[in-house]
């Protein structure tokens, strides 16, 4: 049985202030007693014991064993619990501590699972996208598909991507980015696109956007600044061999040049959302699906 210090200085019959070489000339008259007592055969069981308690006690003061008693655990509900359901609560502390770290990695695992899961069921499917390319200014998203919302009752939802590109800034992540603008161009979603006129160059003469002519006609947009906007799609290109070159015409889609774009550069909507720079120019994607949330919109941008 072990001891705490001051239960063996009591066992010893000691006080605290006793030094090693008093405990060693206690516990040697102890021993000296003991020894007679079995040469003499009146060594008793409770004599046996004591000796044994007065062994353990000096032995711990002594430093011999270093341990003192664990103060027994009282008995929780859990502890019940375990025992009801007839489970070993030994066995059940042990493969947590051997498998703890197992465990909390497949905790994390389990946590990025559900609330991946989660961000899925409960994402709002918006009801238009609108792609936003060139000199992007991210801190004005919110509050472009806030006035949005407000002045399209029918578009309860805006969803938005960005991408950053421009000639004038030396983007070591522009390929990249451009990568990017093409899935929006050919496999996304987005049937709006608010671009600058560098996006614009980079994809209108392949084809990506919608004429514009009837749409601004119907819509009574003034397109007088938008007239730079108007061009040919080409139908073939001239492939250079020299990747140094710049590719030329073969052959053009259009007889004549059509208006694929339109500058709203100046509207009145973006006087205080200002989302992109230096121009704006609205394009919309060459077969749109929502066509008629799409001409509020461009109406919306254009007024």
């Amino acid at each position: 049985m072990k001891y705490t210090k001051k239960e063996s200085r009591a066992i010893l019959e000691i006080t605290t202030n006793s030094t090693k070489e008093d405990i060693e000339k206690r516990y040697d008259v102890i021993l000296k007693k003991y020894r007679q007592m079995k040469m003499d055969g009146t060594l008793t069981k409770e004599a046996e014991e004591d000796f044994q308690k007065k062994t353990d006690a000096y032995r711990i003061l002594m430093g011999y064993e270093v341990e003192e008693p664990k103060v027994p655990e009282k008995e929780t509900y859990v502890d019940k619990a375990f025992v009801k359901a007839g489970i070993d609560k030994k066995k059940v502390d042990n493969f947590f501590h051997y498998y703890k770290y197992h465990i909390l990695v497949t905790i994390v695992v389990i946590i990025i699972i559900a609330s991946s899961v989660y961000s899925i069921v409960t994402k709002v499917k918006p009801d238009i996208t609108i792609g936003v390319l060139g000199e992007v200014n991210v801190q004005a998203t919110d509050i472009f598909k806030q006035k949005i919302t407000k002045n399209i009752p029918e578009i309860k939802e805006v969803g938005l991507e960005t991408v950053m590109l421009s000639d004038r800034i030396n983007d070591p992540n522009s390929s990249m980015y451009i990568q990017k603008a093409m899935v929006l161009f050919a496999a996304s979603d987005t049937d709006v696109f608010l671009l600058s006129k560098y996006i614009f160059d980079q994809y209108a003469y392949d084809g990506a956007f919608m004429a514009m002519d009837d749409v601004a006609k119907d819509l009574k947009i003034d397109t007088k600044s938008s007239d730079y906007l108007k061009l040919k799609v080409v139908e073939e290109w001239n492939q250079p061999q020299n990747p140094k070159e710049k590719r030329t015409v073969k052959s053009y889609r259009d007889s004549e040049p059509k208006l694929y774009g339109i500058d709203v550069t100046n509207s009145k909507f973006f006087k205080d959302v200002d989302i992109l720079g230096p121009e704006k120019i609205l394009a919309v994607r060459a077969e749109p699906k929502n066509l008629e949330l799409i001409l509020k919109l461009a109406k919306l941008f254009a007024d």
